[in-house]
């Protein structure tokens, strides 16, 4: 298959019944952030009299860039589950790469799915922390520990100092006014000989420091090249930058 190839779905999920509570709650947050994924109590209306056999080997084998498998005791012990790994495990095998994602609930193992294929364990973390690393692996780019809250939420509301916000803000809130500065990184065009402010002769002469020609950059560290910021000697000046110019301002 290539790797541009249009999924109709991003991920899906393939869990015992036993484990719905919290394949259900990674599929919300999931669909909250635009992700297509095939849940089944999701689909009934679709999978209403298909032959199912036939049906779930096409979506846990040709029609999503990941599987997520949540890997307990009652996911071996099920048919329709081993039914949807046969399927992924063979995609897997097909591609030779990554595909099926394990997320580990308890101690049961898998017959065909070794214990060094990556997989995270759920009773040393969170589902939220287990959606953004998700996320990040679709190219939604990395979650910020600041929106892992976001990705929670519950629907929730609260009352902080008279308003109703979201439950997850007034702890945002606090953090915030914890910090008191900001750094701000900002690039700057060198200033390029014969562009100062002052005559260097540029128009005569080379650079009488580092021989460079009118319109060209200095040498780093040319006594004659001018600061962008405040316009002082470069090498001389208090401004905070480095030899590729650029700028910390605090």
């Amino acid at each position: 298959m290539s790797g541009r190839k249009k999924f109709e779905y991003d991920v899906v999920l393939s869990f015992a019944g036993e484990d719905r509570k919290v394949a259900k709650k990674l599929y919300e947050i999931l669909k909250k952030e635009g992700i297509t994924v095939f849940y089944d109590l999701a689909e009934k209306e679709r999978l209403w009299g298909k032959d199912l056999y036939q049906h779930l080997q096409q979506i846990y084998r040709d029609k999503a860039k990941f599987c997520v498998v949540f890997v307990s005791k009652s996911y071996v012990k099920k048919r329709w589950t081993r039914h949807e790994l046969k399927q992924a495990q063979s995609r897997a095998f097909q591609e030779n790469n990554e595909y099926i994602l394990p997320i580990i609930l308890d101690d049961a193992e898998i017959p065909g799915m070794n214990r060094t294929t990556g997989y995270i364990d759920l009773r040393r973390g969170k589902i939220v922390d287990i959606a953004a690393m998700l996320l990040a692996k679709l190219g939604k780019g990395k979650i910020e520990d600041e929106e892992i809250d976001r990705l929670g939420w519950d629907g929730r509301y609260v009352t902080y100092k008279g308003f109703r916000m979201a439950s997850y803000w007034p702890k945002q809130i606090r953090n915030a006014q914890k910090q008191k500065t900001i750094s701000v990184i900002q690039k700057y065009d060198r200033v390029r000989y014969g562009n100062e402010k002052e005559d260097w002769g540029a128009s005569r002469q080379p650079c009488h420091d580092c021989g460079v020609l009118t319109g060209q950059l200095h040498v780093v560290g040319c006594d004659v090249e001018r600061c962008p910021i405040c316009d002082g000697q470069a090498i001389t000046c208090d401004c905070n930058y480095d030899q590729d110019k650029e700028i910390v301002v605090d």
